[in-house]
């Protein structure tokens, strides 16, 4: 757990603690905190907003957590030289994956999906994946959808 992510999780602790004490969302000490947490916020990874999506309390009564999220990024230099599209495509695919399951609703996970812009990455390895590579992702899988959206990749 990083440290920013420490810190929020205690701020939202004393956030809770005033909103359990009915204390109004527009009192100073609410917005201070707030304020402190959203400054957190523009620091952490798109992990710790995964982790927030999925523990926080009462942050999201007060943030919008979903608008944090950055582009996924990926060394194109580093998986070029090693030639690991696959191993890069696997991470994403976990990636997305986990935002699915801490989104609330397919529109939110179609908008972190678009503010990561997991798609296009995704386009990119597959772009420049061996039809060997696309053929054992597909072998790994059970299902038909995710196969079929692998098989259009192969290239000719």
């Amino acid at each position: 757990m990083s440290e920013n992510l420490q810190k929020i999780l205690n701020l939202e602790i004393e956030l809770g603690e005033l909103i359990e004490d009915k204390i109004d969302t527009t009192d100073i000490r609410c917005e201070e905190i707030v304020f402190s947490i959203s400054n957190l916020l523009k620091k952490v990874s798109n992990d710790d907003l995964i982790y927030l999506l999925l523990n926080g309390d009462y942050i999201h009564q007060m943030i919008d957590v979903t608008e944090y999220f950055k582009k996924y990024k990926i060394n194109k230099k580093k998986i070029k030289a090693e030639n690991s599209y696959k191993e890069a495509f696997k991470k994403l695919s976990y990636f997305v994956e986990r935002i699915r399951e801490a989104s609330v609703c397919e529109e939110e996970y179609m908008y972190i999906c678009e503010k990561t812009k997991v798609d296009e990455i995704a386009d990119f390895l597959l772009t420049n994946m061996s039809n060997e590579d696309i053929m054992s992702l597909s072998n790994e899988t059970d299902d038909w959808n995710y196969k079929l959206f692998l098989y259009g990749n192969l290239k000719k």
